[in-house]
């Protein structure tokens, strides 16, 4: 009996044991958080309370330390030493990393200037992975400089004994290339001219990796490729022929549904339709709609690429939108000629709008009326960031022009310009600064416009330490009113705090003004703070923006999904 139920027991402790918990003990250099993700295991962070602590099972001792080693090795720590005890529920690992490798001497031998594709300086500790990273970086700027037989040879050697690197570079860049035959395969729907339009790539011209990359782009632009193969071969005249072969999407009708909340609209719901290879020849047509608690819009929109990456299109739509002193709504249409020459964009387009203005709260400065207005207005931006919505560096340039004669089809004369641009460079270790601007100026010189033409500032978008579009002028009861004017300049830095959780600090500026240009005696300036954390949709961001001159009393708080630019 004592036999059977002393077996019971042990085999019940079995079952009720757990894997034991893992931590690390005296590494330095390399972080528990970065040895934990090299093994594939999740350390929670400290907000995240639900999730269990990271775990290993005795039987894994072994070879999660000949990892560990390896990893180490690669870091430049040849002589890390790594042991572990093994407690009541817990397996601790002791790393004893001893001296690093570090880089004595770099020497390179090249025609292109590659000393910003090796990541080291004489003193820094070695890296494996930086080394191969290197050789990959100079291959890509030889490939981007039209060498496409370039030949790289690179030696890191390694001395035990004294713990010093030696690393030696040198390419034998060749006859520069260039583009040779271009063989394009149509599909079931898309036409061999209509794919070859959409390339960067001409016959005869100067070969560069960056136009086959801009192809890529090109191409995934459109939603009714599903995947794009370039091939290239390389031939003895150092020309380089390309075929060019792409699949459809098997459902090219795709139903969006979605719900939100952002600081400046409030709680959103999102419905859309849209058929992504109409008739095929990559036209799309669609139809969406989308309510928030300040404004509620349903749109239709049809586009037709057209040769040389040239597109043509009509969006026509309703919307109604509560601002704080007034209501608006309006019925648009607005047919459009659209050329994509990346980085740049350039858009033509007459916008036909009819508005009604309704729900004033000063019927003098903002009087209930409908106009009608047919607006032509062009359209341009430049765009070289790495990233949309988390950019870590390039630039960017918006800007728009638009105007129209008072006529028997037209309410008034007038023209509006509205320009923003903006810089995001890394700085030092994983600091990133950023700056924007933002000019606008309104000129009425006959007749009426619907107020919402008018430059309203506060917001995320804006200046952080007010509310949305709660920044401004305003009549003798305070309701805002608008500006024909405005100036915004914002910076901000960028920082690192713990794993995917980032920081910024930020001021944003802004000036408005009646005039063609507002007055910059009485501005309005904020600084405040943020953080982001990283998530596959982009990081999730809370902004904290105070006003200098009260800032117990004015401050804002402004929640959104991605950088701001």
């Amino acid at each position: 009996m004592k036999t059977k139920f002393l077996i019971y027991f042990l085999f019940s402790t079995l079952l009720l044991a757990e894997t034991p918990l893992l931590f690390f003990s005296q590494n330095k250099e390399i972080s528990s958080r970065e040895l934990y993700d090299v093994l594939e295991l999740h350390k929670p962070y400290f907000f995240e309370f639900y999730a269990d602590e990271p775990t290993l099972e005795v039987k894994d001792v072994e070879l999660t330390i000949e990892a560990l080693k390896e990893y180490y090795r690669s870091k430049g720590f040849y002589h890390v030493e790594i042991s572990y005890i093994s407690d009541e529920g817990t397996i601790t690992i002791i790393i004893k990393e001893n001296k690093p490798i570090i880089v004595k001497t770099i020497t390179y031998s090249a025609g292109l200037n590659i000393g910003k594709q090796i990541p080291f300086k004489e003193g820094d500790v070695f890296d494996a992975d930086k080394f191969i990273q290197s050789k990959k970086d100079i291959k890509l700027l030889y490939a981007q400089s039209s060498f496409c037989k370039a030949e790289l040879d690179a030696k890191a050697w390694i001395d035990i004994e004294k713990n010093l690197a030696y690393l030696n570079y040198k390419v034998l860049q060749n006859e520069r290339c260039r583009f040779g035959e271009i063989e394009v395969m149509a599909s079931k729907n898309i036409d061999a001219e209509i794919l070859e339009s959409i390339l960067h790539i001409e016959e005869g011209e100067p070969f560069s990796s960056n136009k086959i990359d801009m192809s890529y782009k090109s191409l995934y632009g459109h939603e009714g490729i599903s995947k794009a193969i370039i091939d290239t071969k390389v031939q003895r005249d150092n020309s380089v022929d390309l075929s060019l072969s792409v699949l459809e999407n098997e459902n090219p009708l795709r139903f969006q549904a979605g719900l939100g909340v952002s600081s400046d609209e409030g709680a959103m719901i999102m419905l859309g339709l849209k058929h992504r290879n109409f008739l095929g020849n990559l036209k799309t047509i669609g139809i969406e709609t989308r309510v928030t608690q300040i404004k509620q819009s349903l749109k239709a929109n049809f586009d037709m690429p057209l040769l040389n990456r040239n597109a043509l299109g009509l969006e026509a739509g309703y919307e109604n939108e509560d601002f704080v002193t007034f209501k608006e709504s309006r019925v648009f249409v607005e047919p459009y000629l659209l050329q994509k020459r990346t980085p740049h964009l350039f858009k033509e387009s007459i916008y036909i709008d009819r508005s009604k203005t309704y729900g004033s709260d000063d019927m003098i400065l903002i009087p209930e009326h409908t106009i009608f207005l047919v607006s032509p207005k062009l359209e341009w931006s430049y765009d070289t960031r790495d990233k949309i919505l988390d950019p870590t560096s390039g630039y960017f340039i918006n800007s728009q022009i638009m105007g129209s004669l008072k006529s028997d089809i037209s309410d008034a004369t007038y023209y509006k310009f509205k320009a923003t641009g903006g810089y995001i460079l890394p700085i030092v270790d994983d600091y990133i600064a950023g700056f924007r601007a933002t000019f606008g100026t309104l000129d009425i010189k006959d007749g009426d416009l619907p107020p919402s033409y008018r430059f309203f500032a506060g917001g995320m978008h804006s200046n952080r330490a007010y509310g949305y579009r709660k920044l401004g002028p305003t009549d003798e009861r305070n309701n805002l009113i608008g500006s024909n004017s405005i100036v915004e300049a914002t910076a901000e830095i960028r920082f690192e705090i713990y794993g995917n959780l980032r920081g910024v600090l930020f001021s944003d500026n802004t000036f408005l003004g009646n005039d063609s240009t507002p007055s910059y005696d009485n501005g309005y300036y904020s600084a405040g703070f943020g953080l982001r954390y990283r998530t596959p949709i982009g990081p999730i961001a809370i902004d904290v923006g105070f006003d200098i001159e009260d800032p117990t009393k004015q401050y804002a708080i402004h929640f959104h999904i991605g950088e701001l630019f």
